[in-house]
């Protein structure tokens, strides 16, 4: 792998997005052939280039192969996913007839954007770039990528791969930092999807502002937590670790804050110090599998805000403190007593620092969240339900998860974006697909003489035709629902299913007994063959039935096409 420190010269990025232009305007990328052959080539890369993406993280980030290999599985299963869909999201959706249009053809169709870019950050260069890469493809879209120059072995791996893999006429991967970055914002794009911190954010929406470019902001903030006297104490200690080290803490959705009922704080605390020691020993930094800070500065970014904390006389260590810069090492450490005034408390952290705040209950949990921007992830561990749907209600967040952390990252159909300052915009599955299309409704009306007659109501003079007046001031009011309508409709929408089954039923009874009366008549002719025939379909069909009678759903029709009793 040749690793390339020459950045694209700034002249050449204006140009590279209008060759860009060139492209969408062949219509070639919005072909579902071309769309599902980009795809399939990202997943080949993926899948048989794991070994030099593993490389590249653990050079970057020190990632062990465990959450690498999350990682990946979680991008192959978001391609497979979205060339399974592909056809039905893109499919046009009808919009209601009213008594004006239907005669017409009324859809709303999905279309590309055009000429769309995604900067990527460094805590997960390949995934963060890719995940949104892959929504941009199936949604049809000529694609800028700007990976991080920060994790640089990611970097020209992406550099070095996606020239081989993809059509470069859709394509251009722009190389570089700041000076880069702010050359290609200057220029006009469709969309701009971008991943970071919220202070990079303002100046990307600032700049989008200034063409009207639309956006999508991943941000990220300090996600709460509140851990309730009732839970698992190991179990919330373990799983709280794992979400708090991984990646070494660089998680835009990583356990920020960590705000503990006062009647656990100390079992808390000392269950947290007794799982790192077995998850990475006294010496976090001689384990091969604990990660690393990026680079040298956001180290010592984070030790001054540890230095900060400690030095005030109410900090208690419970574990860690320890680092080495020059590694880019921070052990993995718990700090309790910390108040919400504190240092740990005044930015995001986005490393392995565990700040312990103890409080009276939910109550003040959920003062102290709503005092502070709104987080990215909102995670609850508690066993009584209504203190977790207490917290949520009173809530607002990206993403929440009740009882473990960062979850929420392996469902790959589940809308995930900020909200606030913690970002704006969502991903993943089809809500990618959504983020990088335009909602195009269109309305196809006929020229034949029975829709001209309709419209012939709607041209002036009004006065001469009293039905004219009708149709264009009461007709085409809606009336307001009432509350009985709104139930009434809510129990035929139960009652309709309930309803289809027994017609299933009647059917399948129906031709069972027919097929088994005219076995009898076709055994005299065609002994083998028709009384056979008739007998089997005949079991298939009662076989089916006893199983919608049984699941008392549609599940009968799947042991039907399965062949099961």
């Amino acid at each position: 792998m040749t690793v390339s420190s020459t950045a694209t010269p700034l002249t050449e990025i204006e140009a590279a997005v209008a060759q860009l232009r060139v492209t969408f305007g062949t219509n070639k990328t919005k072909a579902i052939s071309w769309r599902k052959q980009q795809l399939r080539q990202l997943y080949a890369f993926i899948r048989d280039q794991y070994p030099l993406i593993e490389a590249a993280l653990k050079k970057d980030l020190n990632r062990n192969p465990a959450d690498t290999q999350l990682e990946l599985v979680i991008l192959l299963n978001e391609v497979a996913d979205a060339i399974e869909h592909l056809e039905e999201w893109m499919k046009p959706t009808a919009s209601a007839p009213t008594l004006l249009t239907f005669l017409d053809t009324a859809v709303t169709r999905r279309e590309p954007l055009g000429v769309v870019c995604i900067i990527a950050p460094f805590n997960f260069p390949v995934q963060l770039l890719l995940g949104p890469l892959i929504a941009a493809i199936a949604a049809g879209n000529c694609v800028v990528l700007k990976p991080s120059e920060m994790a640089t072995a990611s970097e020209a791996l992406l550099i070095e791969w996606l020239p081989k893999i993809l059509d470069m006429d859709a394509f251009r991967i722009i190389v570089g930092g700041v000076k880069e970055t702010t050359r290609l914002l200057e220029v006009k794009l469709d969309h701009i999807f971008y991943t970071g911190s919220t202070s990079v954010g303002k100046i990307v929406m600032a700049a989008a502002a200034k063409q009207l470019t639309p956006v999508v902001l991943e941000l990220g903030g300090k996600s709460p937590v509140y851990i309730h006297k009732d839970v698992d104490i190991e179990v919330a200690a373990r799983r709280m670790c794992w979400a708090k080290t991984m990646n070494c803490g660089q998680v835009c959705i990583a356990p920020d804050y960590v705000m503990v009922h006062q009647d656990i704080v100390a079992p808390f605390a000392a269950a947290l110090r007794k799982v790192l020691l077995e998850f990475y020993t006294e010496d976090a930094k001689k384990s091969t599998e604990y990660p690393r800070m990026i680079n040298q500065a956001h180290t010592k970014r984070l030790v001054n805000v540890l230095d900060r904390q400690l030095a005030l006389k109410h900090s208690e260590l419970v574990i860690g403190g320890d680092h080495d810069v020059s590694d880019r090492y921070i052990a993995p450490t718990v700090v309790s007593n910390v108040k919400v005034s504190d240092p740990l408390m005044e930015d995001e952290i986005f490393g392995p620092l565990i700040g312990i705040l103890s409080v009276t209950g939910e109550d003040e949990a959920i003062e102290i969240i709503q005092s502070r921007d709104r987080p990215l992830a909102l995670y609850v561990s508690a066993k009584d339900t209504r203190v977790v749907n207490k917290i949520l209600d009173n809530t607002i967040s990206g993403v929440s998860v009740v009882n473990d952390y960062v979850f929420n990252m392996v469902l790959g159909d589940m809308p995930f974006g900020g909200v606030g300052s913690s970002g704006m915009g969502a991903y993943h599955g089809h809500s990618g697909f959504l983020a990088f299309t335009h909602q195009r409704g269109m309305v196809w009306r006929g020229t034949d003489f029975l829709t001209e007659t309709v419209h012939k109501f709607m041209y002036p003079p009004f006065a001469s035709s009293p039905f004219a007046l009708f149709v264009s001031r009461v007709a085409v009011v809606k009336p307001l629902p009432s509350e009985f309508g709104l139930l009434l409709r809510k129990v035929v929408k139960r009652v309709a299913p309930i309803l289809g089954q027994f017609a299933l039923l009647a059917v399948a009874f129906y031709v069972g007994r027919s097929f088994q009366a005219g076995a009898g008549v076709a055994s005299k002719s065609t002994p083998v063959l028709g009384s056979a025939f008739a007998g089997k379909v005949f079991q298939i069909v009662s076989n089916a039935t006893e199983s919608v009678l049984r699941s008392g759903s549609f599940v009968g029709l799947m042991d039907l096409v399965r062949g099961k009793k």
